[in-house]
């Protein structure tokens, strides 16, 4: 038992690092094929089908999740943890050892299948090991590796595409999986429950929920995918498969809550306003996060003319700020005990730190766009991790898995929006503003076209020669991005006042699990 104060073991601590290592690993790939892929579709052709590159990784990454709740229910977290590294490892080698596009997709998606276990399941053995008060803090760590991850995969994968072969974008992960894969095998020692046979385990799975929920996921990031790259967003291309992914899921959630037995996704997770709130706050949470993450960089690009890597380091007051405020969120949650003034605060300086953004232009200081980076650092760090704990607070310790298989799908779910939504308004906005401002046709028609954000790179900007039309074009995109910035504020609004919804629901101070770490089990390391 790990009650508040309680003195951490080696292997509680060892447990925490392997967390850590396989979270980094997992969103490190997340990103890292980004700014490589240019190298990646050069070596291996396979004309359109690169957009699959980075999608079929976040497509099986979500779309596995609540298998993995359940099945981690069911057969205990050790082994479905460690089979999801496994996978991890096969799919980066798979990846790495790729001779034609379609191999390098099937390593992604079996890359993604491993992520989506590995996040999963790092945040519910914390759930397993940590009382409700002070899973903020913890959440917090793991969440900082994620961060950093993601913040550093775009200059890794760079940097490995111009100092050495792209395969070891993915073959970097053989020694880092094999450390965490050891770790976790010699100190994931939890319980599970014993009292079924395998093939009464087996029974209990939602196949037929799941399998709903993979192809309504599928439809739904097939037309994300597409829109805006392969066809328009008002073409049937798109509207089809929207239409199809989302009333599979009216379909999903009829079954999972009326008909299912044994469901991934039970009633009771949502029944409540505090954790159906702090759900649709952590999707929002990860929308808002990941609108800043890409269209920062593009700002640094497009509207001040800089080169990939410097608009990197320039990008690093919101990537190091969250760090220190997901720690600091988390310590004042196990203090305190109380997470709904905290998300309200986060909330507000999320929304003051959206309009403060959309003030930016060509001629903005370093000192203003660093300043509003860190406040945007402190509103989503400060959030970060401290939103599991509030849908968590309402809800049996026995749904604990399924309800972080919830939590997760909003988080991802959440991210592929915060990239979708600014896109759109992005390549709407240049298309409007280009009409008025450009006087060359060609580039008129490159900014015109929906495909904007393809353009708003330094490179187009140089390859510009005329200075009046270089000027008209950086006017287009800082415009743009200002309406870009002024959408996001509608979003940290309304998460403010969904937060008013919450109730402030005492946090167990005492933990009372079924999957804690085994107890007398004697040794060297523990």
């Amino acid at each position: 038992m790990f009650d508040e104060g309680a003195k951490r073991s080696f292997r509680f601590w060892a447990i925490m690092g392997s967390l850590t290592i396989t979270g980094l690993m997992s969103s490190l790939e997340g990103t890292i094929t980004t700014s490589a892929l240019p190298t990646i579709t050069q070596a291996l052709g396979g004309g359109n089908l690169y957009i699959w590159v980075p999608n079929a990784f976040f497509l099986s990454f979500i779309a596995t999740l609540p298998l993995y709740a359940q099945i981690s229910d069911i057969f205990g977290r050790r082994w479905p943890f460690i089979m999801a590294v496994a996978l991890f490892i096969l799919g980066s080698g798979i990846c790495g050892g790729s001779s034609t596009m379609g191999m390098l997709i099937v390593g992604r998606t079996i890359q993604g299948i491993g992520g989506g276990g590995i996040q999963l399941l790092t945040e519910t053995t914390i759930t397993d090991l940590v009382p409700l008060r002070e899973r903020g803090l913890y959440i917090a760590l793991t969440m900082v590796a994620a961060t950093v991850g993601a913040a550093i995969g775009p200059f890794v994968g760079g940097l490995i595409a111009d100092k050495s072969t792209w395969r070891w974008v993915f073959y970097l992960n053989l020694p880092i999986g094999g450390l965490a894969f050891a770790l976790l095998f010699i100190f994931l020692r939890v319980k599970s429950l014993q009292d079924q046979t395998w093939t009464q385990k087996l029974l209990l799975i939602d196949i037929t929920g799941n399998l709903i929920f993979v192809g309504s996921m599928v439809a739904v990031l097939i037309a994300l995918t597409w829109g805006g790259i392969l066809y328009d967003w008002n073409t049937y291309h798109i509207i089809v498969p929207l239409v199809i992914g989302f009333v599979g899921f009216g379909f999903f959630l009829a079954y999972e809550w009326t008909i299912c037995k044994k469901p991934s996704f039970p009633l009771q997770i949502l029944s409540n306003r505090t954790s159906s709130t702090a759900f649709l706050l952590t999707l929002i949470h990860s929308l808002c996060t990941y609108w800043a993450f890409y269209f920062l960089p593009l700002y640094f690009q497009a509207v001040k003319g800089l080169s990939p890597f410097t608009s990197g380091i320039n990008t690093l007051p919101i990537f190091a700020g969250i760090i220190p405020f997901a720690m600091l969120g988390g310590w004042i949650l196990s203090k305190w005990g109380r997470y709904k003034p905290l998300h309200l605060v986060g909330w507000a300086i999320i929304t003051i730190a959206y309009g403060l953004l959309s003030m930016l232009d060509e001629n903005s200081s370093k000192a203003a766009w660093a300043c509003f980076q860190l406040l945007l650092a402190a509103g989503s760090g400060l959030l970060a991790g401290i939103l599991l704990p509030a849908m968590q607070a309402p809800l049996d310790e026995g749904i604990m898995a399924l309800a972080i298989g919830v939590w997760a799908f909003g988080r991802g779910f959440g991210s592929v929006w915060g990239v979708t939504i600014p896109s759109a308004v992005f390549n709407n906005e240049c298309r409007l503003h280009a009409k008025k401002t450009i006087n060359d046709p060609q580039l008129l028609q490159f900014l015109s076209g929906g495909r904007a954000y393809e353009y708003a790179t330094e490179a187009f900007l140089n390859s510009i020669d005329d200075s009046t039309s270089r000027q008209q074009v950086i006017r287009v995109f800082s415009q743009s991005l200002q309406t870009v910035w002024l959408v996001g504020i509608a979003f940290g609004g309304l998460g403010f006042l969904l937060t008013l919804l919450e109730k402030e629901i005492k946090l167990r101070d005492k933990l009372d699990t079924k999957y804690g770490l085994e107890e007398g089990k004697k040794g060297r390391f523990w």
